[in-house]
C-alpha cells in the first residue's frame, strides 16, 4: 500500500468524512469492474453484466466499512474476497444448472476417465465426443453450458490428503502456506497439474495461462484467440475437466501403491 493510499485510509477511518469515502469507492471501483467481467463467464442469460457490477459494488462498500488498516494487509486482497463473494452469491441466487446438464457433465467425466485409463494420455475434445457418440458441435454446446458448474473452479476441491483436509486449485496457484505437510502436498499436486497442462492442446494451455495466471477476462482471451467468449468458455470447461481427472487419477494411484 502506497503512503498516499495509507494516509487516505487512516484519515477516513478517523473522520468518516463522506468525501474521503467517495475517494475510496472511486479508487477501487475498477476492481469491481474487473471481477464482474471475469466472473461473467459463469452466468447464463438470466443475468446482465450490470447486475454483477451492482452486486460487486455492494461487496466493495461492505469491504470499505470492514477493512482494518491496522492489520497490515492490502485492501486489494481483502476487497477482492468481499467483492468476489458478493458477485458469486448473486450468480448463485439466479443461476442454476439443469439436471440434464449435470448428467451430461458426469458422462463427460466418465469418458475422459475411460480414455485416460486406456491410453495414459489426456484425450482431445474430438476423442471425448467420439467416445460419447456425439458430434464435436454437441460436445462444445455441452461444455458451453457447464460454466455455472465451474463458478468456483479455483475453490473446488481437487484432491484430499486422506485425512479430511482438501486442497483446492487456489491453494496450488498461491504460494503462501505455513503448514509444512500441506505445502508438500501442494507441491505434489502442482507438479501433477503442470504435467497435466503439458498434455493439453496449445489452445487449452493458452486459455488456462491467460485466465488463471495473467488474469485476463473472457472477452480479452477471446480477442487474443480470435474466437467468441462462448468458445473460450467451452475450452475452459473442457480443460478443467481434463485437469481434474489427471489430478484425481494420479493421486489415487499413489494411494494404491
Amino acid at each position: 500500500m502506497s503512503p498516499e493510499e495509507k494516509k487516505l485510509w487512516i484519515l477516513y477511518k478517523k473522520t468518516k468524512r463522506p468525501e474521503l469515502y467517495e475517494q475510496l469507492v472511486s479508487k477501487y471501483l475498477p476492481l469491481v469492474h474487473y471481477l464482474a467481467n471475469k466472473l461473467n463467464m459463469y452466468t447464463s442469460n438470466l443475468l446482465e453484466l450490470d447486475d454483477l457490477y451492482s452486486a460487486g459494488l455492494v461487496g466493495l462498500l461492505e469491504a470499505i466499512d470492514r477493512f482494518d488498516i491496522n492489520k497490515g494487509y492490502e485492501f486489494s486482497t481483502f476487497g477482492t474476497l468481499r467483492i468476489k463473494g458478493a458477485i458469486v452469491d448473486e450468480i448463485r441466487k439466479t443461476d442454476w444448472v439443469p439436471r440434464s446438464i449435470r448428467e451430461k457433465h458426469k458422462k463427460i467425466k466418465a469418458a475422459i476417465k475411460y480414455l485416460y485409463d486406456s491410453t495414459g494420455q489426456t484425450p482431445s475434445d474430438s476423442e471425448i465426443a467420439e467416445e460419447m457418440d456425439i458430434s464435436i458441435e454437441q460436445y462444445n454446446q455441452i461444455t458451453d453450458n457447464l460454466g455455472p458448474m465451474f463458478l468456483s473452479s479455483l475453490d473446488e476441491n481437487i484432491s484430499s490428503k486422506g485425512d479430511g483436509e482438501n486442497l483446492t486449485l487456489k491453494d496450488v496457484v498461491s504460494d503462501d502456506s505455513a503448514d509444512v505437510q500441506k505445502q508438500m502436498h501442494k507441491e505434489k499436486v502442482k507438479a501433477i497439474l503442470l504435467e497435466g497442462i503439458d498434455q493439453l492442446s496449445d489452445r487449452e494451455k493458452l486459455v488456462i495461462s491467460l485466465y488463471y495466471y495473467e488474469e485476463l477476462s473472457l472477452k480479452e482471451i477471446g480477442k487474443i484467440l480470435e474466437v467468441s467468449e462462448s468458445r473460450v468458455c467451452q475450452i475452459h470447461s473442457s480443460s478443467i475437466l481434463k485437469l481434474k481427472n489427471i489430478v484425481e487419477q494420479k493421486l489415487n494411484d499413489e494411494i494404491k501403491i
